[in-house]
């Protein structure tokens, strides 16, 4: 299991929200570049950079700095705002690996056809939800969508990934909500990523237990406040004792 290390962007400094609220921000890091090379000097194995501006504005803002994370050499897995091809064709050629759709997901129905015609497995459809229902715009709007029933509507459209946020375990280190991550891994086809609430090692160990299905998991705040190392989150996502 891939345990990615986030790295989220606002007003060009690495932050964490609560549940998403851009009135609860937590300034870790001036300089979200910098941040990355402390990640990759722990051992990530990859990275999850979200730009929150663009998901709040649907453009991205922070394409250059994303630019620079990349080129520091370890895969690099992104969203926020992406909702053109221009962006997506601009991001796969400065060696973005996986590239990650929200909003889109419900109101582009047809760019999320041809992105998974043209990337394929690059792209990840980033599904946030609130009490089981989808939020979109960087999760200020509710919709009607239940997650599996978005989900089999994705598959049907040649989406290959699933990142998968609860967001109202986001950023509040409460534990993670393994049920849901359980039950939705046991009636879809494709692998998907965890994110929200990863609170100790035991949470990144009993994801593990899930199986294949999950490929991954997403873990901010936990990191940033040392509720453990980066190393051993890895160990654990990797299924070993540290």
């Amino acid at each position: 299991m891939i345990v990615f290390p986030a790295i989220d962007i606002l007003d060009g400094k690495a932050v964490r929200l609560l549940q998403g609220r851009l009135d609860a921000v937590t300034v870790y890091n001036d300089d979200p570049v910098d941040q990355a090379h402390q990640w990759i000097a722990q051992g990530a194995e990859w990275l999850h950079v979200v730009d929150l501006d663009g998901a709040v504005t649907g453009d991205p803002k922070n394409i250059e700095v994303l630019e620079r994370i990349v080129a520091l050499g370890v895969p690099v897995q992104t969203g926020g705002g992406l909702r053109s091809m221009a962006v997506l064709e601009r991001l796969a050629g400065v060696g973005v690996r996986r590239m990650v759709l929200g909003t889109a997901l419900v109101t582009q129905p047809g760019l999320v056809t041809e992105a998974c015609e043209r990337f394929g497995g690059s792209i990840v459809a980033g599904i946030d939800a609130r009490d089981g229902k989808v939020a979109i715009n960087g999760w200020r709007e509710g919709t009607e969508y239940g997650v599996l029933e978005l989900v089999r509507e994705l598959e049907l459209l040649g989406v290959k990934r699933l990142a998968y946020t609860d967001i109202s375990k986001d950023g509040m280190q409460t534990g993670v909500n393994y049920g849901a991550y359980r039950a939705l891994g046991g009636q879809i086809d494709i692998p998907m990523t965890a994110s929200g609430g990863v609170s100790n090692l035991d949470d990144i160990r009993d994801l593990h237990t899930i199986g294949k299905q999950l490929e991954g998991v997403i873990v901010g705040k936990a990191l940033y406040e040392n509720s453990f190392t980066l190393a051993d989150a890895i160990q654990a996502g990797h299924g070993e004792e540290a």
